[in-house]
């Protein structure tokens, strides 16, 4: 009788072994599995679910849409490369997000906090081909993945779609931009209501070399006035292009019947005081919308910051103000 009873146990033991076993309890896409992605270097396996991200691609507000663990970022203010932008700086706090340097550098380590970078003991980190110098040095500390993009940041679209590709996440890419888009189109036929097809020019007056001014087509500022809120640009306007470098002289090209104009301290300065600029039929027809160029730099390249200043723009426009 005690053989038959300790044979029974035997056998309800393998039997719950066999159970467990023919149980996968790993849930799927965990923090060990990795995936093979293709990036601007080749094919790279990097973790399927990463639970602590380092970007320096200028990425993060992107990732951070995803719901993406970022523990580092080098999406900081272009001016200083070391604050952080103020629409970043809640979400910054409340996540415990560190500052690792800035994405958009080319200096010899790319304006990156390498040793930093290695203590926090990242599972991915993400780059652009701006850091391209110090690929091997962060691919020594984690696996390291290359957004697929060039050095002008246009192609924001794209490197959102190609993280959703990567993270299994293209429904929620496609949903976030397809709600973005139908804002936009709201705000565009609001201003078209208003104005009809009047047309603009977007100036920047340049905060590093004196005198000399971008015109925007298809980059930052540009894209949001032309391809999102589907403002008509006027002649003097380059096209195909990101923008131009000009000088004041080439204001008598410009026949805008409004101007977005954006500087250091959100006003024209020494350029009011020109004749070519007075002449300017927006001027003289008061449709100046002033902004500030670190708001721009920081918000009209990415995801949350262009959805934040596509309305900020807008508004300019319908209440006859600045950018604010």
């Amino acid at each position: 009788m005690k053989k038959f009873a300790m044979l029974m146990l035997g056998l309800v033991l393998v039997f719950a072994l066999a159970a467990c076993a023919g149980t996968d309890t790993t849930p799927q896409g965990s923090v060990s599995d990795t995936v093979t992605v293709t990036d601007m270097k080749g094919e790279v396996a990097i973790p399927a679910n990463p639970q602590r991200i380092v970007d320096v691609a200028g990425l993060t507000e992107e990732l951070l849409i995803l719901d993406m663990k970022v523990i580092a970022s080098a999406n900081t203010s272009m001016f200083d490369g070391v604050s952080v932008p103020k629409h970043l700086a809640t979400l910054f706090a409340e996540r415990g997000i560190e500052v690792v340097g800035n994405y958009s550098g080319s200096s010899s380590t790319g304006d990156l906090n390498l040793e930093k970078i290695a203590e926090l003991k990242p599972d991915l980190i993400i780059m652009n081909i701006r850091h391209e110098k110090v690929y091997e040095q962060l691919a020594a500390i984690a696996p390291t993945v290359m957004i697929d993009d060039d050095i002008s940041y246009v192609n924001w679209r794209g490197r959102f779609k190609q993280l959703g590709q990567w993270f299994d996440k293209e429904a929620a890419v496609e949903k976030w931009l397809a709600d973005y888009d139908a804002k936009a189109a709201e705000l565009a036929a609001r201003i078209r209501d208003m104005i009809g097809d009047e047309t603009f020019a977007v100036l920047e007056a340049n905060s590093v070399h004196f005198g000399s001014y971008y015109i925007y087509r298809s980059g930052g500022p540009g894209e949001l006035v032309y391809d999102e809120l589907k403002l008509t640009p006027s002649a003097g306007v380059p096209e195909n292009v990101w923008g131009e470098v000009v000088d004041a002289e080439y204001f008598s090209l410009i026949d805008a019947d409004h101007i977005f104009f954006f500087s250091d301290d959100g006003r024209a300065g020494d350029t009011g005081d020109l004749a070519v600029w007075k002449n300017m039929k927006a001027v003289k027809a008061g449709n100046v919308y002033f902004g500030i160029n670190e708001d721009q730099y920081n918000m009209a390249f990415t995801a949350m910051g262009k959805e934040l200043y596509l309305e900020k723009l807008a508004n300019a426009i319908l209440n006859h103000g600045n950018v604010e």
